[in-house]
């Protein structure tokens, strides 16, 4: 007589600690599962669901400033560190995980229009509009360093920007005719001067990975590329409307994102550097201030219109939007080093703290809760083209003013769209057919 006994292998079904779940046997076979695809839309649609549920993007206001915020600076030697500048001259230094002031210094008799730091020591740089730099000493353990500064020099223009090299001693200043580059060791005489014509400079950065490169824009509508080791620019682009600042790609180096007046952002390649490579529209006002994740793969822009806006890079409609009823027009926009959190400054003298995703948990997150959030978000990807899920994704509720100008600037567009159509109907003569991102060019110079 035989008898069969069930033999199983105890590493199948045991645990190896007690922190793991249960493993359950599963039949991989699709004829045992017939409602599979089913169930899993469900589970798709109950992430999308949830997500929007748990989407509380605004995290606090850093409260103690008087006046209206100019200019902020991420510290690149201390991850949490913002510094900014007010329009009564003041300079303060925030620690934005305990949302605490931890210096302020009267700096300037004048508004500061901008703020750099060098990553490789532990200096700032400060202008404003009475015409002088200072060169400032970053000790936080002692606050008594910083009541006075390092050096100050009353330079030949008024300066309304400025930015720090990335690996050297130099730093760009943007003046009221010209471009001037600065030696932080000879502060009193620039190393170099780049102009094209008489308009003045309100925005010049270096680029962050081609240290030799920069850009800047000029009153003039006008965005100029500049070879720090040339004597004259290299190109020069003008655009319908002013461009209001911009933001290098910190991945890609060719890549920068302009903040424009007619209400969109556009993405410039500078090797191609004839008109611009994407128009991200969005916005309902003028765009004031854009910057870039450390990723280099999203981007948050804030407007005239009293929101925050955040975009991917390949992206032509933004997938965030952010506003509170009590915020104004929004002046400039950072995005910290950690690419978790998004600072603000409005013109209601506040700078807010944002999440850089709405929906994310803030805090320790458990591994079986992390598995969890994983699935959700490939689900989310998965399904997200699917027509219930796509509109609950994408839908976010609008103040009414800008509810309506969208739908106002929406009708503008097909208007101009109907009217291009019959105008090649009804026209004997062929009409060119010119990409949107060209025509918010007027003109080329090299």
């Amino acid at each position: 007589m035989r008898i069969r006994m069930l033999c199983r292998n105890p590493s199948d079904f045991r645990r190896e600690t007690a922190d793991d779940i249960f493993k359950i046997p599963r039949n991989q076979n699709a004829t045992e599962h017939p409602f599979s695809s089913e169930r899993e839309y469900v589970r798709a649609m109950n992430a999308a669901k949830l997500g929007r549920m748990m989407a509380k993007p605004f995290l606090g206001a850093l409260e103690g400033t008087l006046e209206r915020v100019t200019a902020i600076s991420l510290n690149t030697e201390t991850l949490g560190v913002v510094a900014v500048g007010t329009a009564d001259g003041k300079i303060q230094s925030w620690d934005i995980a305990k949302k605490n002031k931890l210096v302020e210094v009267l700096a300037h008799e004048n508004e500061v229009r901008g703020i750099c730091h060098f990553s490789k020591s532990r200096l700032m740089y400060t202008c404003s509009l009475d015409g002088q730099l200072k060169q400032w000493r970053m000790n936080y353990d002692i606050v008594s360093s910083w009541r006075k500064p390092l050096d100050t020099v009353l330079i030949k223009c008024t300066p309304h920007c400025i930015d720090h090299h990335p690996s050297s001693n130099e730093f760009l200043i943007g003046g009221p005719e010209s471009c001037l580059l600065y030696s932080s060791t000879k502060l009193d005489v620039p190393l170099h001067e780049w102009s094209w014509g008489q308009e003045p400079i309100h925005v010049a950065k270096f680029n962050p990975v081609e240290h030799n490169i920069a850009c800047a824009l000029t009153k003039d509508n006008s965005v100029v590329l500049i070879d720090c080791r040339q004597d004259l620019p290299i190109r020069k682009v003008k655009m319908n409307l002013k461009l209001n600042a911009f933001s290098w790609n910190p991945m890609e180096p060719f890549i920068f994102t302009a903040a424009s007046e007619d209400y969109n952002a556009y993405t410039f390649d500078n090797r191609f550097f004839k008109f611009p490579r994407r128009v991200h529209r969005g916005h309902v006002n003028a765009v004031l201030g854009v910057d870039y994740s450390p990723t280099g793969r999203e981007f948050v822009t804030g407007g005239y219109d009293s929101t925050i806006r955040l975009w991917q890079c390949d992206s032509t409609e933004s997938f965030d939007v952010y506003h509170t009823r009590r915020m104004k027009r929004v002046l400039d926009v950072k995005i910290t080093l950690d690419a978790k959190f998004v600072l603000s400054s409005s013109s209601d003298q506040s700078i807010r703290l944002w999440k850089a995703h709405a929906n994310e948990i803030m805090g320790p997150v458990q591994p079986r809760q992390r598995a969890s959030l994983q699935t959700f978000d490939s689900l989310r990807e998965k399904f997200k083209d699917h027509p219930e899920i796509r509109k609950i994704l994408k839908h976010r509720h609008l103040p009414k003013s800008i509810f309506a100008a969208n739908k106002e600037h929406a009708i503008i567009r097909a208007k101009e769209r109907r009217k291009e159509r019959n105008t090649r109907v009804f026209n004997k003569n062929d009409l060119p057919f010119i990409p949107d991102k060209e025509k918010h060019v007027i003109a080329q110079y090299k």
